[in-house]
């Protein structure tokens, strides 16, 4: 079995010097870890407390909450909104790009072109649209 190394440190392992960092895996055969069993924890253990989320800022010790993943304020639209290019920078618009049909994807690149027109959006105006085509079939 595997164990994980919970805190950093360094010993002479067999007359040779050996540093072992948190994080590190070894087996729990390893001669490292005689004597030093409270620096190591089982994969198991670390798992389980992975899955456990992090502690609310509350003053109740070991409170957890349930977490949800962040996004990314303002790149794609809320409902009701129209995505508006000018509001964002180039690599925000090409991810948008990537996620929309053909009439979403003409739209906004129509409003480039008629707005910031910028050549990084410009050029690859056909392959997009492509694309999107492509997300439309599939999606049929």
């Amino acid at each position: 079995m595997a164990l994980r190394c919970i805190r950093s440190f360094a010993a002479y392992v067999e007359g040779k010097p050996r540093v072992v960092k948190a994080g590190t895996l070894v087996a729990d055969d390893d001669p490292v870890v005689k004597g030093r069993e409270a620096s190591f924890q089982s994969i198991d253990a670390h798992l389980q407390k992975r899955g456990r989320g992090v502690e609310a800022a509350t003053a109740d010790p070991g409170a957890v909450r349930t977490l949800t993943p962040p996004t990314e304020t303002g790149t794609n639209p809320g409902p009701g909104e129209a995505f508006d290019p000018a509001q964002h920078v180039t690599k925000e618009v090409l991810a948008y790009l990537d996620t929309v049909g053909a009439m979403e994807a003409l739209r906004v690149l129509d409003a480039e072109a008629a707005g910031e027109n910028r050549a990084g959006i410009r050029k690859v105006r056909d392959q997009v649209l492509e694309d999107a085509r492509a997300r439309d079939a599939a999606s049929e």
